[in-house]
């Protein structure tokens, strides 16, 4: 047997024995819901009394695909911030042709990334 657990009205967890908690709801599910759960979170809820289809689904996936991407992007611009530190102390020239430095190089990468971190923030 399969389960999906509800917690305050909401789904919250997923597993093939009941929650002897007497807060947890326990809800005998197909395979599919169960396997569909485990890989896709926001896919159902609770809702009268039932397990059924949320119908933002999709919204709510983009939001954490968003989501994951701005914590990326953070951690992106961390490692470039101490890239860029190295760079103002070093201050080599990272192409010779064209005189860039690697200061000027890491903040050209961090420009980019502002822009779509600006661009994702303004989605959500």
């Amino acid at each position: 047997m399969k389960y999906l657990y509800v917690e305050n009205g909401q789904v919250n967890g997923a597993g093939e024995l009941e929650q002897l908690d007497e807060s947890v709801i326990n809800f005998e599910v197909s395979d599919e819901i169960y396997n569909n759960y485990l890989s896709e979170k926001y896919r159902y809820i609770y809702s009268d009394g039932n397990i059924i289809e949320n119908p933002q689904y999709e919204n709510e996936k983009q939001k954490a695909v968003i989501s994951q991407r701005i914590v990326e992007i953070h951690n992106e611009l961390n490692d470039l911030d101490k890239k860029r530190i190295r760079a103002v102390c070093e201050s080599e020239v990272k192409d010779s042709q064209t005189g860039q430095t690697w200061l000027e190089y890491y903040n050209s990468l961090v420009v980019d990334l502002r822009e779509e971190l600006t661009a994702l923030e303004a989605q959500i």
